[in-house]
């Protein structure tokens, strides 16, 4: 599938400034698996396969902010942990998936807001309908102590941060490709502000509905919005 090849090579590629971003299909680091440069490609084969399960009938878009550095950093699929591509794994995919953290045999990485999406998903049974996404395709995290930024908590690779305007920008086209991987069009629905405010600016993708972030005590109210506005649709 061309549209899909092209898209992920643009993902591999990654942004314009690299500097405090981790590029999930790219980059590698000391808590990958061994051989540590074989696991981005790793990541790019579960998404591939991600988005071949859905190539003809994906039919709504769940837009979230960016990669978080438990989830998606470790899969290279949005919203989705080490311990869904255990766990749910044929809700996922249609072929085997990658763990690729270095301790991901005994212990997987987890991510609590992944957990609730797809716990969603199953009970909807739309798990080759809805396509995750984000605003801002790679991680950003918080600059590590030495390059002299005043943080408070975590930082580093192993940390989080909100993408900067211009971070999310660049995920205009990048969201562009995606689309063309599908063979219908998909209703794209914002979770969080962040991705809200993007489809804003970005005319050419309209938004269907905006659901609260699962994150931040916000999980009952995507779980009713989920269903109302993205379920009750399909």
């Amino acid at each position: 599938m061309p549209a899909i090849q092209r898209f992920l090579g643009l993902l591999e590629a990654g942004p314009r400034d690299s500097s405090c971003v981790f590029n999930p299909w790219s980059d590698h680091d000391e808590r990958d698996r061994a051989p540590r440069r074989a696991t981005p490609g790793l990541r790019i084969e579960n998404m591939q396969a991600y988005l071949e399960a859905r190539h003809a009938s994906a039919r709504v878009m769940l837009l979230g902010e960016a990669p978080s550095h438990r989830g998606c950093r470790f899969t290279g699929i949005p919203f989705c942990s080490e311990v869904e591509l255990l766990h749910k794994r044929a809700l996922v995919a249609k072929r085997p998936l990658a763990l690729t953290s270095r301790e991901g045999d005994a212990k997987p990485m987890s991510e609590r807001s992944a957990a609730i999406i797809w716990d969603e998903i199953e009970r909807a049974g739309c798990a080759r309908e809805v396509v995750l996404w984000n605003a801002f395709p790679w991680h950003p995290y918080r600059a590590p102590a030495a390059a002299g930024e005043a943080t408070v908590g975590p930082c580093g690779p192993a940390s989080n941060r909100k993408p900067r305007l211009p971070e999310v920008d660049q995920g205009r086209g990048i969201l562009q490709a995606m689309l063309a991987c599908f063979t219908h069009p998909l209703a794209i629905h914002a979770v969080g502000k962040v991705a809200e405010d993007a489809l804003r600016r970005w005319d050419e993708t309209p938004c269907a509905g905006y659901v609260r972030h699962p994150s931040m005590g916000g999980e009952s109210r995507f779980r009713a919005q989920f269903r109302e506005q993205v379920v009750g649709r399909l």
